[in-house]
């Protein structure tokens, strides 16, 4: 996948890697953008600090910022980062609002930064992963993506009164893939508590 034409003087950008489809992933779940602005906001350090690496990759010429705000009801600390690149900007709500390909060898990484950015894995009920969305369009357009990938593998539910979209990655897909899914999502790597 590669970006538009150069217009704003940065050096040009093509999703190439695991990590950039990864961060990809995550951005569509928990992105943030403003007018001329593109990053991510997060209660997670880790996941601040994994997609830092990749701001400074796409937008070496553009300093990173970062702010702290208390979040929510239960007064999470949050963080955004963030870089003022109009031209990523552009690139990412273009991918946000319009058509997007993945290639097949990279989907995995693209739903672990899903996953990590607003999935769910519950294992002490094993309803296994699913996947939260705030509009139809990108629910839709994700499970288009599994489902080229694998047949029968996920499933779409609305929850009209929450105003929710969520997929539900079957057993069937998680047997064959969940070491995969390991090898990039935060959410899945064992608990150290």
């Amino acid at each position: 996948m590669k970006s538009q034409d150069n217009t704003e003087g940065s050096t040009t950008f093509s999703f190439n890697t695991s990590d950039d489809y990864y961060c990809l992933g995550l951005w569509l779940a928990d992105g943030y953008w403003r007018a001329s602005s593109i990053g991510l906001t997060s209660i997670s350090e880790q996941l601040i600090a994994r997609f830092s690496k990749f701001l400074q990759k796409i937008s070496p010429n553009h300093q990173i910022k970062m702010r702290t705000y208390i979040s929510g009801k239960r007064k999470h600390k949050a963080f955004c980062v963030y870089v003022n690149d109009r031209k990523m900007t552009r690139l990412f709500m273009s991918l946000k609002t319009g058509e997007l390909n993945i290639p097949s060898e990279k989907l995995i990484p693209y739903l672990s930064g899903r996953i990590d950015g607003d999935g769910h894995y519950d294992q002490k009920h094993r309803t296994g992963i699913r996947i939260a969305y705030g509009n139809m369009f990108d629910a839709q357009r994700d499970l288009q993506l599994i489902l080229k990938f694998e047949e029968n593998s996920a499933s779409l539910y609305v929850y009209k009164h929450a105003g929710t979209w969520v997929i539900y990655l079957r057993k069937i897909f998680l047997q064959k893939y969940l070491s995969s899914l390991c090898l990039y999502c935060i959410k899945l790597l064992p608990r150290r508590d």
